[in-house]
C-alpha cells in the first residue's frame, strides 16, 4: 500500500517527521516497509503563460512560443514541436539548468537557427503519467512564474506499508489516517460528499436484483448523466500516480480515487449498454463467456459470480468489468456500481481465472458493507466537482440482510491481566475510543460493553480488544517478564536420533537440505513409477501456490533430485546432500471419502532419511586423480550410519526398482524386513530431473530405523592376539560379497571377528559369468590366545561351507 503524505494530510493533521511517523505506525502493527521521496529530481520547472505561438521560420514541424514568466521577468522564447499550445494557455517550462523527473538536465539550445531558452514539458517529463503526446496544460489559475512542483504537489513523501490480511481497513487513505489519528492523538477528518443531484431519478432508469445473496451481500448503483469523458484534473492524476495507479480518464480515475480513499472498489458501466435497465447479480451460466477489459475472452463456470443484464454478463463480480459495457469517449450516461461480495467467492474466481486486480485483492480480504453507499456519494460528488457529469437523484440499494451491530463484553481488569499492566477502565476506554470502538461502562466500575465498528471485521472476541489496547497503549510499555511455572520439554527420542544422524552424516561430508513437503503430479512419470504404485496416491492440496507443488509428497526422491540439480546448475561440481523429512499417504478415511472429523487425520505420516550425491568427490589436484561419487560411496555412508546408530545385521540385497539403474541398486534389509534402498538413478530419471547420469541416492525408513537402534556399548581393547587367514574363491556373479561375509561369520561363530573383502576380479581368466573374490578373515578369542590348530579347524569349516553352500571353487 503506497500512501502519499500530501494526500494523507487531507484526513489527519500530521506533525511528525515522515520517518518518525513510520516508526510509530510500525510499532502499532501497521508496518512501514520504506519511506520514498518522489519528485525529488525536479528543479526549476516554472509556469509560463503563452503570449504567442508562431510557426518556426525555417522548419515546418516546429513552433516558436513566447512565454510570460511573471511581471518581474522578461518573456522567454522556447522552440517546441508540440501543436497543442495556444495563446493564453499556461504550461510548465524547464528553464536553463532545470532537471526533469528522469534526471535529465535542460539547457539553452539553438534549433534550426532559433535560440530556445528552455523546454515545454509533457506529463511524462514531470513524472505525472506516461502521456507524452503533447505539452501538459496547467489549470488557468496557476500564476505565471509559479513553481510547478509546488503548485501541483509533485514533490511528496510516500510511505510503503505492508498490510496484513486481517487488516483490509488499512488498504485506503482513510484507514491509514485513522491509524495515524489513534497513534498521534490527532483528529480524523472524513472526506466531504456533498452531491448536487440533477433532475431525474436513478430508480426510473436502473433496477437491482440479487439472485445469489450468499455471494453478494449488498449492491448499490447511481446514475450519472451528461457525462463528458476527458482527462481527470491534474491534482487527481498526481495523487493517483503517487499511489501507484495509472491515470486513465476522469470517470475511471474517480472510481480508483474513491477505492484508494475509502477502500471500496467501484465500477463504471456505460448505462446504454445495460440492456433492459436491470442489474442482475447471479452466478454464471455453464459455458458462459465474457470479454474482459483487458480484451481477453474468458470462459466462466457456474460457481463464479457475475454482474449481468437481461441478456448477458457485464462484469466478473469483484474482479474485472467487461469490454462490452466499458466507458468510452462517447459515453454520456454512466451507471456507478458499489457492492460487497463474499471474499471466498472473489478469491476462488480470481484464482481460477488467474486474474488478480486491485479490486479483487481487496474483496478477497473482506470489506465493510456499510461503506457501500458512502463510496457512491463520494464518487458522485467528485464527478460533479470536476465537471465530468451530473449525478441523478437517489441510490438504488439492495441490502437483503443488513449487518447487525457487534458488541463484545470485557472488563478493564481482564484486559490488564492479559497484558500484565495495571490499566484503569478510563485508560482502556481511551485506547478503544481512539480507534472508534465506543464503549459502555458497567455499574460495577470494571465491566465494559464495547461495540466493534463495521470496518473492523477482524475484531470479534475479547482477546482482539486486548491486542487493540496493547498496540495503542504501546508495546514498549508492556513490561517484559519471564513466565512463571515449571518448565518441561526437551527433544523426543526421534528428535534425538535425528540429531545424532545429522552429526554422523555431516561428519561423512554431507550437507543438510530443507525442502517443502510438496510434489507435482508429473513427478510420478518422471520417476518411472508404474500405474499401480501406491506412491501415486498423493493427497491433493486444496489451494496450491503453483501446480508444481499441488500434492503432499509420497516420496522424497523428487525433492532430493531437485536440490542436486540446483547445486549442479550453480557450478557446484561435487554434491553430497541429505534430508530428514516426512512423506504423506492418504488415510483410510480419506480414501473412503469419509468426512474428516475431530480426532481424525487425512494423512498417514512417515519420517524418511534421504541422501544424494553426484559429481566429484574431491577438488582436482595435481597429485590426486579426480574421482566421482558412485554407488559404493552411498553404500558406505549407509553402513557407517547404521553402525554408529547401533543397527547390526543389515544386508544389501540386489534389487530392480523402476526409479533406479538396473544392476546398480540394492534394498537395505534387516531381519527380512525392508529398511530402505541404495541405488544409482535410472538414466531416464536423471535426464528428466537434469542431474548427472551417475547420481546416486539412498532412502531409509527413519521411523523403522528408530525402533532398531541400540545404545552404544563399551568394548575394551582386545587382550589377546588375532590370527588372520585369507581365502580366495571363484563364485557366480549372482553371489554377493555380503552373502559370503554372512556365511563366514555364521560358520566361524564367535572366533570369526571380521571378514573383509580385499580383491575382486572379473575377466576371461576366470570364465564367463564368474568372478574371483578374496577375503581376509580375522580370528580371535576373548579369553585366550588361539592356537594354529584351533584356527585351522574353524577355517577349514568355513572353506567347506563356502564350497558346499555357495558352490565356490576355492583357490
Amino acid at each position: 500500500m503506497l500512501v502519499p503524505m500530501n494526500w494523507l494530510s487531507d484526513y489527519v493533521d500530521i506533525q511528525l517527521d515522515p520517518h518518525e511517523l513510520a516508526e510509530r505506525l510500525t510499532m502499532t502493527g501497521a508496518k512501514v516497509e520504506a519511506v520514498r521521496m518522489i519528485g525529488a529530481n525536479l528543479r526549476r520547472i516554472r509556469a509560463g503563460r503563452v503570449l504567442s505561438a508562431t510557426p518556426h521560420p525555417s522548419s515546418g514541424r516546429l513552433r516558436v512560443v513566447l512565454l510570460d514568466l511573471g511581471a518581474k521577468e522578461a518573456p522567454r522564447r522556447v522552440v517546441t514541436a508540440a501543436a497543442n499550445v495556444a495563446e493564453g494557455d499556461v504550461a510548465p517550462v524547464a528553464l536553463d539548468g532545470a532537471r526533469l523527473d528522469d534526471g535529465t538536465v535542460i539547457g539553452e539550445a539553438e534549433l534550426a537557427g532559433v535560440r530556445s531558452e528552455g523546454m515545454l514539458c509533457s506529463a511524462r517529463e514531470l513524472g505525472i503519467s506516461t502521456d507524452a503526446s503533447g505539452i501538459l496544460l496547467l489549470p488557468p489559475d496557476v500564476a505565471p512564474g509559479a513553481d510547478v512542483v509546488e503548485a501541483l504537489g509533485l514533490a511528496d513523501t510516500v510511505l510503503e506499508l505492508e498490510i496484513t490480511p486481517n487488516r483490509p481497513d488499512c488498504l485506503c487513505m482513510v484507514g491509514v489516517a485513522r491509524e495515524v489519528a489513534a497513534v498521534t492523538g490527532s483528529r480524523l477528518h472524513m472526506p466531504v460528499s456533498e452531491v448536487r443531484e440533477a433532475d431525474g431519478d436513478a430508480h426510473g432508469l436502473v433496477s437491482v436484483g440479487i439472485e445469489a445473496p450468499d455471494l453478494c451481500r449488498r449492491y448499490a448503483a447511481r446514475v450519472v448523466g451528461d457525462v463528458s469523458i476527458a482527462p481527470s484534473p491534474l491534482w487527481m492524476q498526481v495523487r493517483l500516480r503517487a499511489a501507484g495507479v495509472r491515470p486513465i480518464s476522469n470517470v475511471v480515475d474517480i472510481t480508483n480515487y474513491v477505492m484508494l480513499e475509502l477502500n471500496q472498489p467501484l465500477h463504471a458501466f456505460d448505462c446504454t449498454q445495460v440492456h433492459g435497465g436491470g442489474i442482475i447479480v447471479r452466478t454464471a451460466w455453464a459455458g458462459e463467456r465474457i470479454t474482459t477489459l483487458d480484451d481477453v475472452e474468458r470462459e466462466l463456470s457456474p460457481e463464479m459470480l457475475v454482474i449481468a443484464d437481461s441478456d448477458s454478463a457485464l462484469a466478473i463480480a469483484g474482479v474485472m468489468g467487461g469490454a462490452a459495457s466499458e466507458i468510452s469517449e462517447g459515453t454520456r450516461l454512466v451507471l456507478l456500481e458499489s457492492a460487497n461480495f463474499a471474499r471466498q467467492s472473489v478469491w476462488r474466481t480470481s484464482k481460477s481465472l488467474r486474474l488478480r486486480t486491485e479490486a479483487s485483492s481487496r474483496f478477497e480480504k473482506g470489506l465493510d458493507p456499510e461503506i457501500v453507499p458512502a463510496a457512491l456519494d463520494r464518487a458522485a460528488a467528485l464527478i460533479g466537482q470536476v465537471g465530468a457529469g451530473k449525478p441523478l437523484h437517489g441510490i438504488v440499494d439492495s441490502y437483503p440482510a443488513p449487518a447487525t451491530r457487534r458488541f463484545i463484553s470485557t472488563s478493564a481488569s481482564r484486559i490488564s491481566a492479559k497484558l500484565g499492566l495495571a490499566l484503569s477502565r478510563e485508560n482502556v476506554a481511551s485506547c478503544l475510543e481512539r480507534l472508534e470502538f465506543p464503549s459502555e461502562l458497567g455499574e460495577d466500575g470494571d465491566s465494559m460493553r464495547v461495540e466493534a465498528p463495521s470496518f473492523r471485521g477482524d475484531v470479534r472476541e475479547e482477546i482482539d480488544l486486548v491486542e487493540e489496547v496493547a498496540r495503542i497503549w504501546g508495546y514498549n510499555n508492556v513490561p517484559a517478564r519471564v513466565p512463571a511455572g515449571s518448565m518441561s520439554g526437551g527433544r523426543s527420542p526421534l528428535q534425538r536420533l535425528a540429531q545424532k544422524a545429522r552429526q554422523i552424516l555431516a561428519s561423512a561430508g554431507a550437507s543438510e537440505t530443507l525442502t517443502i513437503p510438496f510434489m507435482s503430479p508429473l513427478d510420478f512419470d518422471m520417476m518411472r513409477l508404474p500405474s499401480d504404485d501406491l506412491r501415486r496416491n498423493g493427497i491433493a492440496i486444496a489451494n496450491p501456490m503453483v501446480d508444481e507443488a499441488s500434492l503432499m509428497r509420497t516420496t522424497m526422491v523428487p525433492s532430493m533430485l531437485a536440490s542436486i540439480a540446483t547445486n549442479v546448475n550453480r557450478r557446484n561440481l561435487g554434491v553430497c546432500l541429505f534430508e530428514i523429512g516426512r512423506v504423506y499417504t492418504p488415510s483410510e478415511a480419506l480414501i473412503k471419502g469419509v468426512e474428516i472429523g475431530r480426532g481424525m487425520t487425512p494423512a498417514n505420516e512417515k519420517s524418511v532419511l534421504i541422501g544424494g550425491m553426484a559429481g566429484s568427490i574431491s577438488e582436482p589436484a595435481w597429485h590426486t586423480p579426480v574421482r566421482e561419487y558412485d554407488w559404493f560411496d552411498a553404500k558406505g555412508i549407509v553402513e557407517a550410519l547404521l553402525s554408529e546408530l547401533g543397527v547390526d545385521g543389515a544386508a544389501f540385497v540386489r534389487s530392480s526398482l523402476p526409479t533406479f539403474h538396473p544392476g546398480r541398486t540394492a534394498c537395505v534389509v534387516l531381519g527380512g524386513a525392508p529398511l530402505g534402498v541404495v541405488g544409482q538413478v535410472h538414466p531416464d530419471v536423471a535426464q528428466a530431473y537434469g542431474v548427472p547420469l551417475h547420481t546416486t541416492l539412498f532412502e531409509l525408513d527413519f521411523d523403522a530405523l528408530a525402533t532398531l537402534c541400540e545404545e552404544s556399548r563399551y568394548s575394551p581393547l582386545p587382550r589377546f592376539p588375532a590370527i588372520e587367514r585369507d581365502v580366495a574363491m571363484l563364485v557366480g556373479r549372482e553371489a554377493s560379497a555380503a552373502e559370503v561375509v554372512g556365511l563366514i561369520r555364521r560358520v566361524g561363530g564367535e572366533l570369526a571377528e571380521s571378514a573383509k573383502l580385499f580383491d575382486v576380479y572379473e575377466g576371461p581368466q576366470v570364465g564367463l559369468g564368474k568372478r574371483s573374490l578374496a577375503f581376509s578373515i580375522t580370528y580371535r578369542a576373548a579369553d585366550r590366545t588361539l592356537t594354529d590348530d584351533e584356527v585351522n579347524v574353524v577355517h577349514n569349516a568355513v572353506r567347506n561351507s563356502l564350497a558346499n553352500e555357495l558352490g565356490a571353487v576355492l583357490r
